[in-house]
């Protein structure tokens, strides 16, 4: 038994990459449970507020906002006003979660089993690999969450469902808004959804 446990712990601080615990990792994992906590309580189905205000506490203050709609926008970001800015990540986060809302609803049970934490080649990124089971589906979804750290807490700026990254699904459709009718027609479209 000894010589199992110590093949195993030199196996685990030797295998290139691994880590065995990382803030990024452990902040996913604890706002997970704690959302997970929230979905599955008794309030959750009698008060219709009580999930809105778990997202508001536990999930929100984890994704930076501004870093996605910066990377989905582009290029235009650069030349939008300030104002304009503003208002991008203003719209942008509430489509979002009207988005991760209506998703919400048809949560019954479904689990997130995290991946072991393998080191990037940055030391102020990080991704937090996990499989999302649904007790009624035959594969498990892999979905990864990209996290950074700009001299400060560790917060999540893009998601990759079965390797589609969230921001990149957006920036072509944020792309042609632009092309159409600028900063301003991507955030009117943006507004319109958002109705």
């Amino acid at each position: 038994m000894k010589r199992t446990l110590a093949a195993v712990t030199f196996l685990l601080f030797t295998l290139p990459g691994l880590v065995l615990a990382h803030p990024a990792h452990d902040l996913v994992r604890q706002v997970t449970d704690k959302f997970i906590a929230a979905l599955e309580s008794p309030e959750a189905k009698s008060d219709q507020g009580f999930i809105k205000a778990a997202v508001d506490r536990d999930v929100l203050p984890h994704i930076d906002f501004e870093s996605m709609t910066k990377l989905t926008v582009g290029k235009a970001w650069k030349s939008a006003s300030a104002e304009q800015r503003e208002t991008l990540v203003t719209e942008f986060r509430t489509f979002l979660l009207g988005t991760y809302t209506r998703a919400l609803d048809e949560y019954s049970g479904q689990s997130l089993d995290f991946l072991p934490y393998e080191a990037g080649k940055r030391d102020d990124r990080a991704e937090v690999k996990t499989l999302f089971k649904d007790p009624g589906a035959s594969a498990a979804i892999p979905i990864d969450y990209k996290l950074h750290n700009k001299n400060g807490p560790w917060m999540i700026y893009d998601i990759k469902v079965e390797q589609v990254s969230l921001v990149l699904g957006y920036k072509s459709e944020f792309g042609s808004q632009i092309q159409k009718g600028g900063v301003d027609g991507l955030i009117k479209a943006l507004q319109e959804k958002n109705k």
